[in-house]
């Protein structure tokens, strides 16, 4: 089974982006996810940029809609934006996400715990992760790596 990356219609982009307002500027429009939550948007100048909710970092990747999608076929992009070998490792223990899913963490890997943690792996709501990954990032967004921290819940 093949993570749907680019079946994005129905997705809403307002409500994934709800909790990285923080981190992410402007208008965009979504063009792919892929089978860990990591967004790919396209600004209004036509750029391409990925949201990497693990490392909470954007980056610009491609010049172009059409560059990105031509760039997306290569097996070494596969692996790099769309993390297709980890998306097998993830399938080969039952996480197989579909559409408005993701495979999350039960530790997020932000956390050296989570290396330890067994089965960390579940398949997710897509709009849950990805809300909750913006949330942690944000509450850690000033910690110094490695300091202890305490994260608030909040329902």
């Amino acid at each position: 089974m093949t993570y749907p990356n680019f079946d994005v219609e129905g997705l809403s982009l307002e409500k994934l982006l709800r909790e990285w307002k923080w981190l992410v500027h402007g208008h965009f429009r979504l063009l792919a996810v892929n089978a860990f939550g990591d967004l790919f948007l396209e600004d209004i100048n036509g750029d391409v940029h990925r949201l990497d909710v693990t490392s909470a970092k954007v980056s610009a990747i491609a010049a172009s809609a059409k560059q990105f999608a031509e760039a997306a076929n290569e097996p070494e992009k596969r692996r790099d934006w769309l993390l297709e070998g980890l998306a097998e490792q993830a399938a080969g223990r039952g996480c197989r996400p579909g559409k408005g899913q993701c495979v999350g963490y039960k530790v997020p890997v932000v956390f050296k715990e989570s290396a330890a943690a067994p089965n960390n792996l579940y398949v997710a709501d897509l709009y849950e992760f990805v809300a909750f990954m913006g949330d942690v990032h944000k509450q850690m967004k000033d910690v110094p790596d490695g300091s202890k921290i305490r994260l608030k819940v909040v329902p």
